[in-house]
């Protein structure tokens, strides 16, 4: 395995690239009010069902009074005028979402860009930052910042990190550079390695957790514990015990599921420090996306290994790339790689 560190002129550009991303960041592109529109694709599933069945089998973590104030308000569109609520939809018809006069949340636009080529870019990402637009974030996420950095190109994540998350973020950017890096995704073939400070030491030193996990969401958004949920494994190894109770771990999923260490550390009794919504009491949290300024979410993609799209499964050329993003200030005694 080679750990990837850019060339001279790399890191030129890097510096270049990161000047530019803060340039773009301030002010923060959503800070002024705006029309958003979003769009609500309708899917084969739902042909023939009513529009108001749709959105709320769609997003049903949205609560039903929420969608009655915004059809009410007409903020439902079709070709530019309100719908109506019992309109039978259609496969592939597209609805618009709009929110008049927007104004996004703040969030840390401190992007890192840590390599690029033509195939991808890796950054090491900041929190709060959500990486596409969803819920209240549309202009203030990674992948718009990202456009307005360079000149309208449209990156595509090759897997997901909660707002909350720091650290390595994989983006493509070409059709075949995301099919590649999507199929190690899911044959397990890329080796991702996180830092956590839990709430309180662990019992052991060394754990493994297979709980399974819930393929459903609660409207803010958490997954359980499910004994019928998606198969789920991480490693955690205790790297630090800390004179304040809470202590250092380093986590390795060996499955990709949605909110996975955190669920496996919440279920063990050991939350991540500063987790808004798996909160130390066993309790479900109301509002999963840290605002700007709170405590850390404790949690940082700490290093990734894989196979650049470059090598096509080449004879000649298998070596494995390692991406290290250096820990967030509360992981800083950990900078170096252990």
């Amino acid at each position: 395995m080679i750990h990837a560190v850019p060339s001279v002129s790399m890191k030129q550009l890097l510096e270049q690239r990161n000047a530019r991303i803060m340039s773009v960041s301030e002010p923060l592109p959503g800070s002024r009010p705006y029309d958003n529109y979003r769009p609500i694709n309708v899917p084969e599933r739902l042909q023939g069902r009513t529009l108001w069945e749709c959105v709320l089998e769609m997003f049903s973590h949205v609560p039903p009074q929420q969608w009655e104030e915004w059809f009410c308000a007409g903020q439902i569109l079709y070709d530019g005028e309100p719908a109506k609520k019992s309109r039978r939809v259609r496969s592939g018809e597209q609805f618009i979402h709009w929110f008049p006069n927007t104004i996004e949340p703040d969030v840390d636009a401190n992007i890192q860009v840590i390599w690029e080529d033509d195939d991808l870019l890796a950054v090491n990402k900041p929190a709060p930052l959500p990486v596409h637009p969803c819920g209240r974030f549309n202009r203030n996420t990674l992948t718009s910042l990202l456009s307005l950095a360079y000149s309208g190109e449209q990156f595509r994540p090759a897997h997901r990190l909660d707002a909350n998350t720091t650290g390595v973020l994989l983006l493509a950017r070409t059709k075949g550079a995301a099919t590649y890096l999507r199929e190690q995704f899911e044959q397990n073939k890329i080796a991702k390695r996180y830092l956590v400070q839990t709430a309180e030491w662990p019992e052991c030193d060394t754990v493994r957790c297979d709980q399974p996990i819930s393929r459903e969401r609660s409207q803010s958004g958490a997954r359980r514990i499910d004994p019928n949920g998606l198969f789920a494994t991480t490693h955690f190894r205790l790297l630090r015990r800390l004179a304040d109770g809470s202590a250092l771990v380093e986590a390795i999923p060996h499955s990709g599921r949605t909110n996975q260490i955190r669920v496996h550390l919440w279920s063990m009794g050991l939350p991540v420090l500063g987790d808004p919504l798996y909160l130390p009491d066993g309790t479900i949290g109301t509002m999963p996306t840290h605002s700007l300024g709170s405590p850390s979410m404790c949690l940082h993609a700490w290093s990734m290994s894989f196979m650049h799209p470059r090598n096509n499964g080449s004879a000649e050329n298998l070596a494995r790339l390692e991406l290290i993003a250096d820990p967030p200030n509360w992981g800083s005694s950990m900078s170096e790689v252990e």
